[in-house]
């Protein structure tokens, strides 16, 4: 039995989701620069084409950390957005030796601290954080035990942030095209090279 596809059309002649690849074609065939992928569940399609947010018209912050193999340096890449709009960028690296073993989750766990810190410095008093490292919300949470210092350090800071600023967690799928999160990807790739 084969399983069901979803084809969900971003740039196209009719965007949309699509159930055969057939009735998909007609509408990314000799399109220029169509822009269109399968899932396997109408609700990855979903959020392939728009997002989830749970809160449009406050902070949101999209984070997401890189890391090099050849210099140990870890970063992150954070873009704040309001009601669709970008407010700021925000990339950073670092080499600290307590943090490099985590890799990219070092750089992950300080973009999340960051956007949280650039909130308060403005005045928001709630953000909306879109992740696509699990142990972002997990160890803040406290659903996952904190072992290492890079998640260690970050519950601690992560405790003395949130209660000036309340935080939702909104999870979505690495390297799957959502724009603001490759965007936050290429700021924390970037930032390794400076």
């Amino acid at each position: 039995m084969t399983k069901k596809k979803y084809y969900a059309v971003k740039h196209g002649r009719q965007p949309g989701i699509y159930t055969t690849w057939n009735e998909t074609k007609e509408h990314v065939h000799g399109f220029p620069s169509a822009k269109y992928k399968s899932f396997s569940t109408r609700q990855e399609a979903e959020e392939w084409l728009e997002p989830p947010t749970s809160n449009d018209t406050g902070l949101q912050a999209y984070v997401d950390g890189s890391y090099d193999k050849k210099t140990g340096r870890y970063s992150y890449g954070v873009v704040l957005l309001q009601g669709g709009i970008e407010l700021a960028r925000l990339a950073n690296s670092d080499n600290d030796s307590r943090y490099s073993t985590s890799f990219q989750i070092a750089g992950e766990c300080f973009g999340c601290l960051n956007a949280m810190q650039w909130g308060i410095r403005h005045g928001y008093t709630e953000i909306t954080i879109f992740y696509d490292y699990l142990g972002i919300e997990k160890w803040a949470t406290g659903e996952w035990r904190a072992n290492k210092p890079v998640s260690q350090d970050y519950i601690r800071y992560y405790q003395q942030l949130k209660s000036r600023i309340e935080v939702t967690f909104v999870k979505v799928k690495a390297h799957s095209g959502v724009e603001m999160n490759e965007l936050a990807d290429q700021l924390a790739k970037k930032a390794l090279k400076q």
